[in-house]
């Protein structure tokens, strides 16, 4: 089991919303990745609330196609990963239903591998990657493509109308986020200022 990550956050603004984490984008052999809104929670002036989570990996896809900023994915399947000894599965189109199948140990530790077989149909799906059950990056579905996520577990904190699973447009929302750099530690607390700036503590 991996180590524990916490992350407190208080909310000093005089406004209502929803704090999201996301993560930085993996590197990837696939062009167009879409960013998914991570973890979410709500809090009112003057709430404190946490976050917890773990550094494990999920393989995760969606029926959902027409997919565009705001648009809420919901995980058809999800099965869990690691970085090592099982980082690899197929993902194949069977008696006309998408599945997940033979998990394996891929080429290279570090790397996660999603083989999408000849029955594939290019968009009618996408897979990607999540983290403690929940989605982070996904692709378009493409026949005989293998995918190729490297993550790199780097977090960023916003503050808006968010919920769990948006797509979101990263464009928009880096100007008003916050870096979270755990370095050398698994617990941080970072405070949104009544002026709408961070604080991290």
């Amino acid at each position: 089991m991996s180590d524990k990550y916490t992350l407190t956050v208080t909310n000093d603004s005089t406004q209502t919303g929803n704090f999201c984490i996301y993560q930085a984008e993996p590197d990837t052999n696939i062009g167009h990745i879409i960013t998914l809104a991570w973890l979410a929670k709500s809090a009112h002036p003057s709430t404190v609330l946490e976050f917890e989570w773990q550094l494990d990996y999920d393989f995760i896809w969606t029926k959902q196609t027409e997919l565009r900023a705001g648009s809420i994915v919901n995980t058809s399947q999800a099965w869990q990963a690691n970085l090592c000894t099982n980082n690899q599965v197929d993902f194949d189109l069977i008696s006309d239903a998408y599945t997940f199948a033979n998990p394996s140990q891929g080429g290279y530790e570090g790397n996660l591998y999603i083989n999408q077989s000849q029955r594939v149909r290019t968009g009618e799906a996408h897979v990607g990657i999540g983290m403690s059950g929940k989605g982070t990056f996904i692709v378009k579905s493409q026949p005989n493509m293998k995918v190729v996520m490297t993550p790199k577990p780097t977090y960023w904190l916003v503050f808006g109308n968010y919920k769990e699973g948006q797509v979101l447009d990263i464009s928009e929302v880096t100007n008003t986020s916050c870096k979270l750099e755990y370095k050398g530690t698994t617990n941080m607390q970072v405070a949104l200022k009544a002026d709408n700036t961070w604080e991290v503590k």
